[in-house]
């Protein structure tokens, strides 16, 4: 089964996590992990909304830029 991301070869694997097992698929080439889960919420995504601005980020240090202090 070919990987959707690479092309790449898709392999079964069993994941045991938390005391579970869940199958999923891993890809050889890019490791990408594909489980039912997974699966299911990129079936159920939404396209976005292009109407819609986003929110900007106000009073926020993350953009500026770090300037030295003068001594």
């Amino acid at each position: 089964m070919p990987c959707a991301r690479c092309a790449g070869l898709r392999v079964p694997e069993i994941i045991c996590e938390g005391g579970t097992r869940i199958p999923a698929f891993r890809c050889l080439h890019c490791g990408v992990v594909i489980d039912r889960v997974i699966a299911l919420n990129r079936q159920r995504r939404r396209p976005p909304h292009p109407g819609r601005a986003r929110t900007p980020i106000y009073g926020s240090d993350r953009w500026k830029k770090n300037t030295p202090a003068l001594a």
